[in-house]
């Protein structure tokens, strides 16, 4: 993969580096950490000195990382500074020895992308076409391109459409995976002397872990990945701290009875079966579906000792979302505690959707037994739908609910769906959602006995006590500024 070359953010030369090996790699024995590793180390690589430390430096590319030979114990640390693109392909450690991906040097955090660099004029091709704005871009690959950024989120991001015959306005694009073009309309003309950065997000995962075990990612800034930013499944002791994590989504995942394309795309998503994870003092933002989220549908899977910490999630379209329909699967032991939720659907993906359906906590349809479900010490604040839906009965004999605080814009505090009449609908991004809206009386009239909870119902505490036990939470009603 081509990645940005960065100046050394050190101000140090290749010569008063360590010594290099080939491919731009500084590998230190044991013992010798230099002394920006040795800055950014912790306690578990003091107590494993033999333990190999690997800086990788911008003029390596992600292909090269991936390659590496890692024993367990190993750290390798980006420059900060630094841009790479493509995907980071984590290895497994050990328990005592987990594998560890982080940052060294001074500066901004090094940066995981897996998206094309679109702000060459000369790259872009204009299209015959009547109304004379259309312009294409060569991608080289039939991957499917999910978003379009435009001076990195400054200018937003395009509109995707479903066809070339559905771009109609300025600022619609269409990726053709036979012609491995991305089509936009810009009335300004050529799309790179309009803005000054335009990255074409793909349908990968910035960081893809299957199957991965004992991975520690920290100090690492992921974004512009077109599927999800953190992704894999059956996972264990993974933990993921202090890292950013933006602009996400937007591929398809598949196209439902109608021929509607379900985009989809999340921050942080651990799928399958999931053990031992800790994710804290995350920052994550602007995802097509959830900020983080556990969840599957895989028969037989356990997600055991999650724990989601002390993190910031804005401008998702859910900040959290949960369901486990695995046939003889289990969820246990699942804490949301100390996080900070705010503006849900606020972010880039809510008006392209075609069933807007905002929320904080989004709880789909669970059907194992979830025991040690605990939601408590954070703050839910405004959405542009609702502030949480949850689609289950009975979350109060299993869930706890404590010392939340519940903030709306005059937007309603709980959709409770239940049950659908018709066994579940797994091609709607909503499960009950046939018209492509947040309408509560379509939605709950294929459920069986919905609530709505709104800000001004005066049984509100009393109704939230009974269904999910939310005795001690506080809840106020603030405009939005």
């Amino acid at each position: 993969m081509i990645n940005d070359m960065k100046e050394n953010s050190t101000g140090s030369s290749p010569s008063q580096s360590p010594v290099l090996i080939e491919g731009g790699i500084a590998k230190f024995p044991a013992g010798r950490l230099p002394d920006e590793a040795e800055a950014v180390a912790d306690e578990a690589w003091r107590l494993h000195p033999t333990d190999a430390v690997i800086v990788v430096r911008p003029e390596m590319g992600l292909d090269e990382v991936n390659s590496l030979a890692l024993a367990p114990g190993a750290t390798v640390l980006f420059e900060r500074g630094g841009v790479w693109r493509g995907q980071l392909l984590a290895r497994s450690g050990t328990p005592d020895h987990p594998i560890r991906y982080g940052a060294c040097g001074t500066g901004p955090a090094p940066v995981i992308q897996p998206s094309l660099d679109a702000s060459d004029a000369a790259a872009w091709r204009r299209e015959d076409d009547a109304a004379g704005d259309l312009w294409s871009f060569f991608t080289g690959s039939p991957v499917d391109s999910g978003n379009v950024i435009l001076d990195h989120g400054e200018s937003g991001c395009l509109f995707k459409r479903g066809s070339l015959a559905e771009m109609t306005r300025d600022r619609d694009f269409f990726f053709d995976p036979a012609s491995c073009r991305v089509f936009v309309r810009s009335s300004g003309g050529n799309p790179a002397g309009r803005w000054s950065s335009i990255e074409i997000a793909q349908k990968l995962n910035a960081v893809d872990e299957p199957r991965a075990h004992d991975v520690v990612y920290e100090n690492l800034r992921v974004r512009y990945g077109a599927a999800h930013g953190v992704g894999g499944g059956g996972t264990a002791r993974i933990t993921i701290r202090d890292c950013d994590v933006e602009w996400i989504g937007g591929g398809y995942l598949y196209r439902d009875d109608a021929g509607n394309g379900v985009r989809y795309g999340n921050g942080i998503e651990f799928w399958g079966g999931a053990e031992d994870i800790l994710v804290e003092r995350c920052r994550v933002c602007q995802c097509w579906d959830a900020g983080i989220t556990n969840q599957t549908n895989e028969p037989g899977s356990v997600q055991r000792n999650i724990a989601w910490r002390d993190c910031e999630v804005s401008r998702c379209e859910y900040s959290y979302e949960f369901w486990h329909q695995g046939a003889g699967g289990r969820t246990e032991n699942v804490v949301l505690a100390g996080n900070r939720f705010r503006d849900a659907g606020g972010g880039w993906g809510h008006e392209q959707r075609w069933n807007p359906n905002a929320a904080h906590l989004m709880l789909y349809d669970t059907v194992m037994p979830t025991p040690g479900f605990v939601v408590r010490d954070n703050v839910f604040a405004r959405s542009e739908d609702v502030l949480a839906r949850i689609f289950n009965e009975g979350w109060g004999r299993e869930a706890t609910f404590s010392a939340n605080t519940w903030i709306s814009g005059g937007e309603p505090y709980l959709r409770c769906h239940r049950r659908p009449r018709a066994g579940l609908v797994y091609l709607y991004p909503d499960r009950l959602d046939r018209i492509h809206d947040d309408n509560a009386a379509e939605i709950e009239s294929q459920g069986a006995g919905g609530v709505v909870c709104g800000v001004d119902d005066a049984s509100l505490l009393e109704r939230l006590a009974e269904e999910f036990g939310l005795r001690e939470d506080e809840f106020s009603r603030r405009p939005r500024t």
